[in-house]
């Protein structure tokens, strides 16, 4: 179930509803879910991304293949007898099963990066981070470039960067809550609305010059427009919401100015309980990763300053959404 960031994003992705790539390092699986019921052995949860530091060299101006040929794996969550929790370490071999929209792509093994290499000076990300063994022989690379310098996954690389995939240590590939494109019900929108302005009540707009107004915006129902909807079987809906005119917009929160240019996600209970998630994500995917019958998905998120990105990482939410776990890095 893929996803992307809208604002500084010109590229949308729609991740529920996308094609299956074509994976080079793997016998393509079957698509039927066997799930592994989740027992006292740990399940670690990764993503198939490009590789950071071929990203910074072309980052730096040298020259190179956009993208970047070479894509690694990097352990981000495990999941064990006190629940989801961020990877420190995993210094062993691992038999990866690539999951993607509730079907199995197939099976991929990895073997860790030692530290100083994986990270070198000058590279930010994760220090924890597998190269991939199986041989690249069996068709093109998982995934295709985003396109857009500006777009999604990318940080402050300022190149085109490929949508990361999820792997599981486990074969759970299944999405039980069955998360796709949805289209959201009214109800549920005017409770979003709702949400929204809960949130960012004091939307400022901007004056010729560029500069926020000293008085709040009264955001109309018609200013707030859903870009994508994902809605479960459970009848729970995931919403990216964007203001229309959302160019020089902004929210005083207390004496912070927060650019509200990009998206807004919220959650969507079935009995319509409405809360934000976050603001300037990308919708990775959902799946059964921890094998409990339930579906966990996960975001990629960023954070700004006032140029760059600040904080780049992932967020994975569980026990329908009324948990999650964070890992994230310094871009700076």
């Amino acid at each position: 179930m893929p996803l992307l960031r809208t604002g500084v994003a010109i590229v949308l992705l729609t991740v529920l509803t996308a094609a299956v790539y074509t994976v080079p390092w793997l016998a393509i699986a079957q698509s039927v879910p066997q799930p592994v019921p989740h027992g006292t052995e740990p399940v670690y949860v990764g993503l198939i991304e490009d590789d950071r530091r071929q990203l910074t060299r072309l980052a730096e101006g040298i020259p190179g293949p956009d993208p970047v040929p070479n894509r690694n794996i990097t352990p981000y969550f495990v999941r064990d007898l006190s629940g989801w929790k961020p990877v420190q370490q995993l210094n062993q071999k691992i038999k990866w099963t690539i999951a993607f929209d509730g079907k199995n792509l197939g099976e991929v093994e990895s073997e860790p990066i030692p530290a100083p290499q994986a990270r070198p000076k000058g590279v930010w990300g994760p220090l924890c981070v597998h190269s991939i063994l199986t041989p690249l022989s069996k068709g093109s690379i998982v995934g295709k470039a985003e396109g857009d310098p500006r777009g999604t996954f990318n940080g402050n690389y300022g190149v085109a960067v490929r949508r990361p995939f999820v792997v599981v240590s486990k074969r759970n590939f299944s999405d039980p809550d069955h998360w796709k494109r949805s289209k959201l019900p009214d109800e549920v929108m005017g409770q979003v609305r709702l949400a929204f302005r809960g949130k960012f009540s004091h939307v400022r707009q901007c004056d010729a010059s560029g500069e926020p107004l000293k008085h709040d915006f009264s955001v109309p129902d018609s200013e707030i427009v859903v870009v994508k909807a994902y809605g479960s079987n459970k009848g729970a809906f995931v919403v990216e919401t964007q203001l229309k005119n959302h160019h020089c917009v902004f929210n005083m929160n207390g004496p912070e100015l927060q650019l509200l240019e990009g998206d807004q996600w919220f959650y969507a209970s079935p009995s319509n309980d409405v809360f934000h998630l976050g603001r300037d994500w990308d919708l990775i995917d959902a799946g059964d990763y921890d094998g409990d019958g339930k579906s966990e998905i996960i975001f990629y998120a960023e954070s700004e300053d006032d140029c760059c990105v600040a904080t780049e990482g992932y967020i994975l939410f569980w026990d329908d959404f009324q948990r999650n776990v964070r890992f994230t890095w310094s871009e700076k």
